[in-house]
């Protein structure tokens, strides 16, 4: 009986030995992601938004553009998307471009997100992002659309 004992002890202490290895080799902590968005505006009947994620000096540029509620069909049934084309930019506030991207969105009843670039960035600087539209495809009946209309967020990069 006192063998048993004794291998059951050795047995929780090589657990117990094992598990505070185990707490000793993990990360003391994950990179955490803050994430900076500009107000939504409303532009031409879309509400539109770009963001900025950072994690450590990575930062990843997008925007968002989305019907503000649910579109009802126009004359005679017909629904008709709002078409538009969609480029979110970024730069270095007081310094380097850092790229853009353009995308055709059609939007009914949806939110849209446009992805940017993701690119490292010095600590310290502070960057812009950028989200414009401009008229999509157009042909008769369709709407005016008033743009091109940027919507810009300055977030600092610490580190």
């Amino acid at each position: 009986m006192k063998q048993i004992v004794k291998r059951g002890a050795a047995v929780l202490a090589a657990g117990a030995a094992m598990a505070g290895a185990l707490a000793v080799s993990s990360p003391a902590s994950a990179a955490t992601t803050t994430t900076t968005c500009s107000d939504r505006v409303l532009i031409s009947g879309l509400l539109t938004k770009v963001c900025v994620d950072v994690t450590d000096t990575q930062a990843r540029f997008y925007g968002t553009v989305g019907a503000p509620g649910i579109a009802e069909p126009g004359p005679g049934g017909v629904i008709t998307p709002q078409r538009a084309e969609v480029e979110v930019s970024a730069q270095i506030i007081g310094g380097l471009f850092l790229g853009a991207r353009q995308q055709s969105v059609s939007i009914w009843n949806n939110t849209v997100t446009v992805e940017g670039v993701t690119t490292t960035v010095s600590c310290g600087s502070t960057v812009r992002a950028e989200v414009k539209l401009s008229q999509g495809p157009t042909g008769p009946g369709r709407p005016g659309f008033y743009g091109p209309a940027p919507v810009t967020v300055d977030v600092p990069v610490g580190c």
